[in-house]
């Protein structure tokens, strides 16, 4: 029998709820409400100098590298989803595998490797070729490769999901009356998987937007760029502020509309076996393979074999102690509060399912994973400094609170979809069972439903555990003095040209990295 909620319960449950949404929300809408005031004649000058270059290079990546991940992600997901061709097995799961290396790392190696006194330049001048031809990577066509080949696994392993979830029936009775493989795939099958590419090239190009440490290194200037280069090149925080708040309602609109198109997209249709993989021709086969193979080697294989080059002669005396201490205890806070904070609103939304106030608070408390990490650090800090004036505490210092605050805001929907999925493997007549026996509510919580979760919340934890690790603008940012971490010590020695010196945290990050890549591949098989 099950227990009913009283609506003392409800009422509860939704303050709790709300208050922590709104606690993750507040300096968001400080910021939306209170910009500040511009110092005179400083939005002039950004406007006619710095402005138009930020924005016309920060379209041009979104359009460049959003083309590159939808071409590689769809392509790559139907070849090996669809297709049998030599070395499709070890392909399959070695394409998700750049996901593993921060786009920083990626921009770091390449580079460091493609410059004027790395190998590869010195054996393009000893063969006679002209040096002016040689590749430029710090351009917006390197910035978009770089970039494409760190974010387009986002669109492929969507796709393979999809492609593997729902078979291939709609594109094979095309084929019977008589359209061609590629009318085929334009009029059917595309249309058919939207929501999957449409929701992964969003992804893409939220992180393509809040992507600055590779940027930055390879000289382009983009609206992210831009909002840093304002709080510490011009000391101007409100303009940070005013410029963080445009990229906030930039955000929001895209954000609107996505969810305005989900809406009006069909209801999925019902899972379908598995498609049966056809084998290549011989020559289109190869082909296949050695597209693959290149994306592969230019988004792992070298940049894995440069870092490893770069390692100094004995790596253990010269780990980075200190910023693997601010690393792990940095991610680590922020991973037990958006886990614990996860388990409060997934559960609220579990015992009262239609409540909308509680649905209202789970996309509030969410938010945050959208904006990127430029502007959620901006509106953190500006929301405590106004406190800070209003209560007259005159050098007061959050330290090391602002930035869990906003790490937290920033990946809470991480932590929130991870306590959810284990919620869903608690079956609610063991509580309801444990509450008739007697038990009180924390007894039943810790004898009957941590074992349960234990496995699913500990990965929830270490997702956002990795991702907070990574995370290097509102670290650099908001972090207290004296705490850096490996991103933010990747970007320092990059930032001074020091190769050497940025190889053994780089390599760390993404030995890291990929403990959520091979756990996703493994359950995808």
């Amino acid at each position: 029998m099950a227990l009913t909620p009283s609506p003392l319960s409800l009422w509860s449950t939704r303050g709790a709820v709300l208050g922590a949404a709104l606690l993750l929300c507040a300096p968001l809408a400080f910021l939306a409400v209170s910009p500040g005031e511009v110092a005179p004649g400083l939005w002039p000058h950004v406007a006619s100098v710095m402005l138009p270059r930020a924005l016309g290079q920060t379209v041009a990546l979104l359009v460049g590298v959003g083309t590159l991940a939808l071409v590689l992600g769809i392509g790559f997901a139907w070849a090996v989803t669809r297709h049998e061709f030599p070395g499709r097995r070890w392909l399959e799961w070695a394409l998700a595998l750049p996901l593993a290396f921060p786009a920083y790392v990626l921009a770091y190696v390449y580079v460091a490797g493609l410059s004027f006194d790395a190998a590869p330049a010195r054996a393009w001048r000893a063969i006679g070729l002209p040096p002016d031809a040689f590749p430029e990577v710090r351009s917006v066509l390197g910035a978009c490769v770089v970039l494409g080949l760190a974010l387009f696994p986002y669109v492929y392993l969507m796709m393979r999901a999809t492609l593997q979830r729902h078979g291939s029936a709609a594109f094979d009775a095309a084929r019977l009356l008589g359209a061609s493989p590629r009318q085929a795939f334009v009029r059917i099958v595309l249309p058919a998987t939207r929501v999957a590419w449409l929701g992964a090239l969003g992804l893409v190009l939220l992180e393509t937007l809040a992507d600055f440490g590779a940027v930055k290194l390879l000289g382009r200037d983009t609206l992210t760029t831009l909002v840093i280069q304002s709080w510490t090149g011009l000391n101007s925080l409100a303009l940070a502020a005013q410029l963080a708040l445009a990229m906030l309602g930039g955000v929001l609109l895209v954000l609107l509309l996505a969810h305005r198109g989900r809406r009006a997209l069909p209801p999925p249709g019902p899972e379908l076996r598995a498609p049966q993989r056809t084998r290549l021709p011989r020559m289109a086969g190869l082909g296949v393979a050695l597209a693959a193979s290149l994306v592969v080697a230019l988004g792992v294989v070298w940049p894995m074999a440069q870092l490893l080059a770069w390692l100094p002669p004995t790596p253990w005396s010269a780990m980075p102690w200190a910023a693997l201490r601010g690393t792990v205890m940095i991610a680590a806070l922020a991973a037990v509060v958006a886990v614990a904070l996860g388990v409060l609103i997934a559960a609220a939304r579990r015992r009262f399912p239609q409540d909308r106030w509680l649905g209202a608070g789970a996309f509030l408390a969410g938010l945050g994973y959208a904006v990127p990490g430029a502007v959620m650090a901006v509106a953190v800090f500006w929301c405590l400094l106004a406190i800070e004036r209003a209560l007259g505490l005159s050098g007061w210092s959050t330290g090391l609170a602002a930035l869990i605050l906003a790490l937290v805001m920033r990946f809470q929907r991480v932590g929130l979809s991870g306590a959810s999925a284990a919620l869903a493997v608690l079956r609610p007549h063991l509580m309801d069972s444990a509450a008739l026996l007697g038990q009180g509510r924390f007894a039943r919580w810790w004898q009957v439903g941590l074992p349960v979760l234990r496995p699913g919340l500990f990965a929830a934890g270490l997702l956002v555990f990795v991702e907070a690790m990574k995370e290097l603008p509102a670290t650099l940012m908001l972090r207290p003095f004296g705490w850096d971490t490996l991103a933010v010590e990747v970007y320092s020695a990059t930032s001074e040209g020091l190769w050497d010196r940025a190889a053994l945290p780089a390599l760390l990050l993404v030995l890291v990295g990929l403990v959520p890549v091979v756990a996703l591949l493994r359950q995808r098989h």
